[in-house]
């Protein structure tokens, strides 16, 4: 007869004490003859937040890989603790339920059954149970649908269902994030509403933050290289952040978990596995290849071990040709060369194969005292190569000619420790970590002619950022009874950068004569910044309906290096015989500044356990970047006069951001066992000195006009809005479910700077003119006159303001987009079909009207594409899964994608994955 183990103590501990008395006592506790030999429990890592106890129960079900039977009815009003660490399934469901009057009992290995108590009485009520089984995409983020704050999760579940060719696959579903997508780069960068690049979204894996760039077209001043067949799922936290990982951020953190060994020890099993092997199918392929990857974890109480490795192989592909009048009058000048753009239309995508190779191990130690240590180690390398397309002399084809063949190599090294004692006010985690991301790009030579003066020979760039981090945090609990509960999380956090370019590049003739300094390392340039940031935030919940929490950090940041300019300046006193002189202006910059960032919200429920409104305000604040301050040289390759120049003078930015939004999670709406999750929110971001790339500046003692390709960063005079509303819903019955998402964003920006960045416009003041003996060529003794001038400052030229000229991703906002999914599941939901859809309404100003002069061409075109998927697990181990991506074969970019790279997205794409887990 199975004991029934009573949580119904006054503190978590004296409840914890009890089921570990239990627990060592396995015999007696779980069968009338106790075996000879009592199986150790398998130690799993669990992450749930504290919430209302049935939606707790859910995620710890969809963690443990466990059956609960329990009447979600009778659960209502109930709050469950957090529970986040690596305990077996027994003692983190005792955890979990705390003081709750609930009980629980194992009526098998992976069922357990929960009854709530009476508090009359003292004893188990008799109540109706609901199955609820682990693994269910569902279920699995149901604490986003009760998070007063607009969080987003990307199960794995849902990358399978679409198999990722770029990393920015992955994110394609969440509402709110874009990603600008250059079909031949893996490299991936994320944009949460409107926001991204230099550090504004915290791109991190398993905290790492991810702080590589590399100036160019300044569509993704920011990337990482990250191979999805070790993503475990990606957390996108919005907004301004008073928590680990929000120094320096503006728009939020993209937060990329990786495998970890518990996920394949489950049921108390020594080791365990993956091995998936996928391949485009047939003609339909469309340069899909092989693409695959195999993990192994062992493991016991002691510790456990995971390694890897993936290979994922690209060739080239065709883009889509359905509904190609979207695409407008103008892409690949079909106005004037239509039959070079069919052939453009209908032939493959010029270089886009790739190859990425990837290994992960961790090595995780279990120590006395409810501690942890694990290293870990990730590394991705991937070749690919750069292209530009061209337009045959003869207007009748199109060709493809590479500029630069690419190796991209990222590095990850952790050192995680965490001390999670049977103490509510200790839940202490650190993490010391080194990345090192570099490229080394084989430049073609340019195809200027040697007498022209711009003939540029091939070289080699090597860019390379180095950052080493450090953070710590802890989270006390402190439970008010009938007053609440109250968690209290503070830390710390600091990260340096170090960018370290070098290059064998000769400069051209003209490029020397136009007087660029001769030790600037391209547009990447070197130096060093380090931020340190020190945070708190109080969450405090009362009776399951009011949620408030308020949050303050400090942040503050040093910047190191050395950057400069050529000029030529005329003394004070001008001379028409006597040109400016040539002057190197050399800028090394030893800065450091500090600034507090606060943030508040409140979330409730009005009456209704299902419904939840809540509303977030908060600051945020990101100095400027090593690449914004010390950039100098050519922004690219070819043989035009385009020049970068450094802004010592730089401000920070500073944002305020506030939401308003509600939550809806509703189960048993029209079925026993279905479920509705909604989050609707409505977001303002406002940025005061956004910084960016103005692309006619003039320089000191220089004249001012339209495009004239002298280029630096500047803040924005205006302030820089971003706001729109986001739409995501979850339904699920079981046999069927759909997921909805979709962004919306409103309005526009005009981003103004002074015409003369640094200052110095000047003016001729009062002259003096004189006779001036002088020696002729033949040597004869000549009189002239000569002026003399007075240079003056000219306050009205270095008054004068200009707006539009500007070069980078916010020159747009980003066009509105959404995915609608529906499914089904069959044959004891082993087999799941179903169809995506994915819109947008396109952002196509320039689609009919381009031209040089719009240096950032919005041209993203409206699409609607329409994808297939099936999943059929043949046995608990085996399964076989097919997608069909773009069936119609439509025509399109990825809204946000980089349209300047002219590089389709996939079409018609069949492909298919072998899954065998042991």
């Amino acid at each position: 007869m199975s004991a029934i183990i009573r949580v119904r103590t006054t503190g978590s501990r004296v409840a914890l004490a009890v089921h570990l008395g239990l627990f060592v006592t396995a015999g007696q506790a779980y069968a009338a003859d106790p075996p000879e030999e009592v199986s150790r429990p398998a130690i799993l890592m669990f992450d749930v937040p504290a919430q209302s106890l049935g939606s707790a129960v859910l995620s710890f079900a969809d963690q443990a890989g466990v059956q609960v039977l329990f009447d979600s009815a009778r659960l209502q009003g109930l709050q469950s603790l957090a529970l986040k660490g690596r305990y077996s399934a027994q003692e983190g469901l005792a955890r979990l339920l705390g003081s709750a009057p609930v009980e629980y009992r194992f009526t098998g290995e992976r069922q357990v059954t929960l009854n709530r108590v009476s508090a009359e009485h003292g004893g188990a009520m008799a109540l109706g149970t609901t199955t609820i089984t682990g693994h269910n995409e569902g279920q699995a983020s149901d604490w986003v649908y009760q998070t007063p704050r607009s969080v987003a999760v990307i199960t794995r579940d849902q990358i399978d269902k679409r198999p990722p060719r770029h990393a920015a696959d992955m994110l394609e579903e969440t509402a709110g994030v874009y990603t600008a997508v250059n079909q031949r780069d893996p490299g991936l960068s994320v944009n949460i509403r409107g926001v991204q690049d230099y550090g504004r979204v915290n791109m991190n894996i398993d905290g790492m933050r991810q702080n590589f760039n590399v100036n160019g077209h300044q569509q993704r001043n920011g990337t990482m290289l990250i191979d999805p067949e070790f993503v475990s799922s990606v957390e996108i936290d919005k907004g301004s952040q008073s928590g680990m990982g929000g120094a320096a951020v503006l728009g939020g953190i993209a937060t990329f978990k990786t495998l970890e060994a518990s996920e394949f020890l489950t049921d108390g099993k020594a080791y365990g596995g993956r091995i998936r092997a996928g391949n485009g199918l047939g003609e339909m392929g469309n340069g899909t290849n092989f693409n695959g990857s195999g993990v192994f974890a062992f493991g016991d109480e002691r510790g456990d071990v995971l390694l890897g490795y993936s290979e994922r192989h690209f060739g080239n592909y065709r883009g889509g040709t359905h509904n190609a009048d979207n695409l407008g009058s103008n892409l690949r000048a079909k106005k004037y060369a239509p039959e070079a753009f069919k052939d453009w239309l209908n032939s493959e995508v010029g270089d886009t194969g790739s190859v990425t190779r990837s290994q992960i191990a961790k090595f995780g130690l279990n120590l006395p005292n409810d501690q942890r240590v694990q290293l870990s180690y990730l590394e991705s390398d991937s070749d690919s190569n750069d292209a530009w397309g061209y337009i045959a002399d003869d207007l009748q084809s199109t060709y493809y000619l590479r500029n630069s063949k690419n190796n991209l190599n990222a590095k990850n090294v952790a050192l995680d420790y965490s001390y999670s004692p049977d103490n509510p006010l200790i839940d202490f985690k650190a993490k010391a970590y080194y990345v090192s991301t570099q490229l080394d790009r084989a430049n073609s030579p340019n195809t200027a002619s040697l007498s022209s003066g711009n003939y540029t020979p091939g070289y080699t760039d090597h860019f390379q950022t180095d950052t080493w981090g450090l953070q710590a945090d802890n989270t006390s609990r402190f439970d008010l009874e009938r007053f609440g509960h109250l968690s209290w999380n503070y830390g710390l956090e600091m990260y340096q950068d170090k960018f370290k370019p070098r290059t064998n590049k000769i400069e051209s003739t003209n490029t020397n004569n136009f007087g660029s300094l001769p030790y600037a390392a391209g547009a990447d340039p070197a130096g060093k910044r380090t931020i340190a940031s020190l945070f708190n935030n109080l969450q405090y919940e009362y009776d399951d309906w009011l949620t408030l929490d308020a949050g303050l950090r400090y942040d503050r940041y040093r910047l190191e290096g050395v950057t400069g300019m050529t000029l030529y300046k005329r003394d004070r006193f001008y001379s028409s015989t006597v040109g400016a002189k040539r002057v190197e202006d050399i800028f090394d910059i030893d800065r450091e500044e500090g600034r507090f960032s606060p943030t508040f919200g409140i979330g409730i429920k009005p009456g209704v356990d299902w419904l939840q409104l809540y509303t977030r305000w908060g600051k945020g604040w990101r100095p400027p970047a090593v690449t914004e301050t010390f950039m100098s040289g050519r922004p690219h390759g070819g043989g035009s006069g385009e020049r970068v120049f450094p802004n010592p003078y730089l401000k920070p930015e500073e944002s305020r951001d506030w939401e308003v939004g509600l939550n809806v999670l509703k189960e048993s709406l029209f079925f026993n066992n279905d479920r509705l999750g909604i989050k609707v929110a409505y977001f303002d971001t406002k940025i005061e000195n956004f910084s960016f790339l103005n692309t006619s500046v003039s320089l000191p003692e220089t004249s001012v006009g339209g495009f004239n390709g002298i280029m630096a960063y500047t803040n924005n005079l205006n302030d820089t809005r971003f706001k729109g509303v986001e739409y995501q819903l979850n339904y699920d019955m079981g046999r069927a479910y759909t997921n909805l998402s979709y962004t919306h964003m409103i309005g526009s920006n005009d981003f103004c700077s002074k015409n003369y960045y640094l200052g110095g416009a000047k003016k001729n003041g009062p002259s003096t003119t004189r006779l001036e003996r002088y020696t002729l060529p033949n040597g004869r003794i000549g009189i002239r006159p000569v002026t003399t001038y007075e240079v003056l400052d000219d306050p009205v030229a270095n008054a004068k303001e200009s707006c539009g000229r500007i070069m980078g991703n916010a020159t747009y906002m980003p066009a509105d987009r959404g995915s609608l999914t529906v499914g089904a599941r069959f044959l004891d939901k082993r087999l799941d079909t179903g169809m995506r859809v994915r819109y947008s309404s396109g952002n196509g100003e320039n689609l009919n009207s381009q031209g040089y002069q719009f240096i950032d061409q919005a041209t993203w075109p409206k699409y609607t594409v329409y994808d297939l998927y099936a999943s059929y697990w043949m046995t608990d181990q085996l399964n076989i899964a097919m997608a069909l991506e773009n069936a119609t074969d439509e025509a399109y970019f990825v809204a946000m994608g980089d349209a300047n790279n002219l590089s389709l997205a996939r079409g018609r794409t069949l492909s298919g994955m072998l899954e065998y887990k042991f």
